[in-house]
């Protein structure tokens, strides 16, 4: 048998020897092993898949004013939607306002302070201008739109977009957001709106942790309403911080860990079994290829005497000289 045989039945009898009957005690240690690897894998997937709320995110700053020439409306009525369908995250800000009856149109500018995100594609071209000034965050969008007397047509409508910095994230069973505070020039009165709206899922699920309570709920919205004008006290004039949390959401994560528990159990008692496991398939190993004695077979030494022809006996193999 040549060499290259050799070296293929050599893995072949290794195999052999550990699977064979006589070394149960490996398989039981390739077992506990097996075990404790794939149940600590599968508690730290379903420990991990459990969600905690993240941090709220500070909303940009929006502030609306009039350019100078163009006369602003009576009062003015902003709204705003955070929405989180389809990526990318969204925050629409629209305003309608009461004008002058003769006016036609009117110039406006709307301050962004704090925005990482860009203009959303697919609106009315729109330029989004730094302001150097203020810092690389900060920008303002001029624009002049046709107005009408008849409140209820807007004439302000700016979609902003976020791939990622965006004011609202859902985190598993939770979900942060942050609803951006408006600010009115020029001494500028009305009222402000602001929503959170969930598409693709109901909020109807989730349970407000904290802060102030919206002043209307439905299934795919809260909204927040209250007065807008420049005084200190004005609601409109701080963000509203929301952390809510989805009820069905937190069972299925506490099922989680309760599962997660149970299988780093299960790895903790195989991985305490590994050693004795260890001893026992070494002593077995050692026993099967223990000498064998006592079984019949005569050493040398106490092998009989051989008897010669004449009579004497000669001595065996182990016989030495005596005096």
């Amino acid at each position: 048998m040549n060499h290259s045989t050799l070296g293929t039945l050599a893995p072949w009898r290794v195999g052999r020897r550990i699977w064979a009957p006589a070394n149960y005690g490996f398989m039981a240690l390739f077992v506990l092993c097996a075990l404790a690897i794939v149940t600590t894998w599968l508690g730290l997937v379903m420990d991990g898949s459990a969600s905690s709320p993240a941090q709220v995110p500070v909303p940009p700053v929006l502030s609306i004013s009039f350019t100078p020439g163009s006369a602003p409306p009576a009062s003015m009525s902003v709204y705003t939607f955070l929405e989180n369908s389809p990526a990318p995250v969204k925050l629409i800000v629209t305003a309608t306002g009461e004008f002058a009856r003769h006016q036609s149109s009117a110039g406006w500018t709307l301050d962004i302070q704090g925005f990482t995100g860009y203009l959303c594609p697919g609106q009315v071209p729109l330029q989004m201008v730094p302001f150097t000034q203020q810092g690389k965050n900060d920008y303002y969008i001029a624009g002049s739109s046709p107005v009408s007397s008849v409140g209820g047509s807007p004439f302000l409508v700016v979609k902003l977009c976020w791939d990622r910095g965006a004011p609202l994230i859902a985190s598993g069973s939770y979900l942060s957001a942050a609803l951006s505070p408006v600010l009115a020039s020029g001494g500028l009165t009305g009222t402000l709106t602001r929503s959170l709206v969930l598409s693709g899922s109901s909020l109807s699920s989730y349970a407000l942790a904290g802060g102030i309570p919206p002043t209307e709920e439905s299934a795919q919205a809260w909204i927040w309403s209250g007065s807008l004008s420049g005084e200190v006290q004005d609601q409109a004039r701080y963000e509203i911080p929301i952390i809510a949390s989805s009820l069905p959401g937190i069972q299925h994560d506490n099922k989680d860990a309760f599962y997660s528990g149970i299988l780093f159990g299960i790895a903790g008692g195989a991985a305490v079994s590994i050693i004795p496991a260890l001893l026992d398939a070494v002593d077995r190993y050692k026993t099967r290829n223990k000498p064998a004695t006592g079984n019949g077979i005569l050493s040398p030494a106490a092998a009989p005497a051989q008897v010669l022809p004449d009579g004497g006996t000669a001595a065996g193999p182990q016989s030495a000289a005596t005096p």
